[in-house]
């Protein structure tokens, strides 16, 4: 009997090991994205995060983080090595109705297929909110542009 609840125990201990290597190939920078998230949480109390990316700027790479509080959306940029928050925006003209970047980016995805997202930033353009971003399909990099209503005005061949 103690023979067999060793095995087990062996056994399921290698499933959790072979877990979390698979875990870590499928989503490579998890922990950082999860420093990320948390350093918004603790900077914005009561946000729902929504999306997060991990993109280069100014030669380092960077989070941006989506999120909502209060009926706003809003991004903040947090450095990939750590808690610090380079910039967090409100966009206090949001509405309620306003698309998540999770939601606008199913949309976009829904209408031009399967891709990866590169680069993404919410901003007011000629007078509306939108995401406006690089997405990767089928090894060609993209230009978008999706209102936080959901028309889709831009997307082309970078």
């Amino acid at each position: 009997m103690k023979k067999t609840l060793v095995s087990i125990l062996a056994a399921l201990l290698v499933i959790l090991a072979v877990d979390a290597v698979f875990a870590e190939a499928a989503e490579p920078y998890a922990a950082e994205r999860a420093g990320a998230v948390a350093a918004v949480q603790a900077a914005m109390p009561g946000a729902a995060i929504d999306y997060a990316v991990r993109e280069r700027d100014d030669g380092r790479y960077e989070w941006s983080v989506f999120f909502r509080q209060d009926g706003v959306l809003g991004e903040a940029k947090v450095l990939e090595t750590g808690s610090e928050l380079r910039k967090v925006e409100l966009f206090n003209q949001s509405r309620e109705s306003s698309l998540t970047a999770s939601e606008a980016m199913a949309k976009l995805a829904q209408e031009k297929g399967e891709m990866t997202i590169v680069d993404l930033e919410l901003d007011w353009d000629d007078g509306r909110l939108a995401y406006e971003g690089e997405a990767e399909m089928n090894g060609k990099r993209y230009e978008f542009e999706i209102t936080a209503d959901g028309v889709i005005i831009e997307w082309e061949r970078d």
